[in-house]
């Protein structure tokens, strides 16, 4: 039984096809449609773009393109279950950094960044005689006694 790589080599070797025109018609990265053919799919992006050239590649060379996907799936099953086997980890497992917060403690904590946004807000405004507070502050700036008699003890 030949190997899903094997066979789109042969399929397009029996239609006279380089991979150069299949990679020109469809956009697709010679190295790319190469790995395909080696069934080294390390190499390829991953995901829904290996359908896709899977796919594309069937119907450019005018085979049936689901049954390609279709044992390309399996193919790759068989290479990640081999992965496992022998103790390596393949990309697509990955670890979660751990459990995701409870809604309380992000709404807890939501609450808390606006309440410092707003005690922020109040303070600059009264800084700049805007506030709520500013007119307490407002007959202390105005009067400048205080202000002037420090200015004169410096000089």
């Amino acid at each position: 039984m030949s190997s899903f790589g094997e066979t789109l080599r042969r399929e397009r070797e029996l239609r006279q096809i380089s991979l150069r025109e299949i990679a020109e018609a469809t956009k697709i990265n010679l190295r790319y449609l190469d790995a395909l053919e080696r069934d080294d799919f390390r190499h390829l992006p991953g995901g829904v773009f290996n359908k896709g050239f899977v796919r594309a590649y069937a119907q450019f060379i005018g085979i049936d393109a689901e049954t390609m996907v279709t044992a390309y799936l399996e193919e790759d099953g068989r290479q990640q279950a081999r992965a496992l086997r022998v103790g390596g980890t393949t990309p697509e497992v990955q670890e979660t950094a751990g459990p995701a917060r409870p809604l309380g403690q992000r709404l807890l904590f939501a609450a808390i960044v606006v309440v410092l946004i707003l005690v922020l807000l109040v303070a600059g405004l009264t800084a700049l005689g805007y506030g709520p507070l500013a007119s307490r502050f407002k007959s202390h700036r105005t009067s400048g006694a205080p202000l002037a008699a420090a200015v004169e003890g410096f000089a």
